[in-house]
């Protein structure tokens, strides 16, 4: 690492749920959900860029977050498509550094 500020950045995984698939349900397969995050990924991986930036020399001076935008079509009970809904999940984090004098 050179330089007086340092940047990185890091996503984390998508949770995953394990479905029945298949005839009658005897295989399985794994779901991503759009919706939500594995947080403990995302502190884990937070976490090692903070050691790895002290290592280094550097103090964090900000943390970014990166947000994903999401749509999904909006329907009522009897199926009728009423527009798309929008969302965002904090998917990860731009991770900023400064070099530590002396």
């Amino acid at each position: 690492m050179t330089g007086k500020f340092i940047t990185q950045w890091f996503y984390a995984s998508l949770t995953s749920e394990t479905k029945p698939a298949g005839f009658f349900g005897t295989k399985s397969k794994e779901v991503y959900s759009d919706r939500h995050v594995d947080f403990d990924e995302y502190a884990s991986l937070l976490q090692q860029m903070y050691e790895r930036y002290d290592e280094a020399g550097y103090d964090v001076i900000n943390v970014v977050p990166i947000a994903m935008g999401q749509s999904e079509n909006c329907t009522r009970k009897n199926g009728d498509y009423v527009g798309d809904v929008g969302f965002s999940i904090t998917r990860g984090a731009v991770v900023v550094g400064k070099r530590r004098d002396g």
